[in-house]
């Protein structure tokens, strides 16, 4: 399942940086309308964006997206039933 970008989030990051919308669709190579589009939650930002937009906000990918990536499975444990 992709993962659903967060528009709010990434926007509070951007302009804690003081970075414009314009400065950030540059830096990204996207265009503004649709910096803009994702920051107003209108368009979802896909893999490449979302990698971007970490590396230009220094923060991880799952902190601009709405629910984490899914785990790998936990190992079972190797105790049999009953055991103390």
């Amino acid at each position: 399942m992709p993962l659903k970008s967060n528009g709010v989030e990434i926007r509070r990051r951007r302009e804690l940086t003081g970075m414009t919308l314009t400065e950030f669709a540059k830096k990204a190579g996207y265009t503004l309308t649709h910096v803009s589009q994702v920051e107003l939650g209108n368009s979802n930002a896909g893999p490449r964006y979302l990698l971007a937009a970490a590396k230009i906000l220094d923060c991880e990918i799952e902190e601009i997206t709405d629910g984490a990536m899914p785990s790998p499975p936990r190992a079972r444990s190797t105790a049999t039933a009953g055991a103390a």
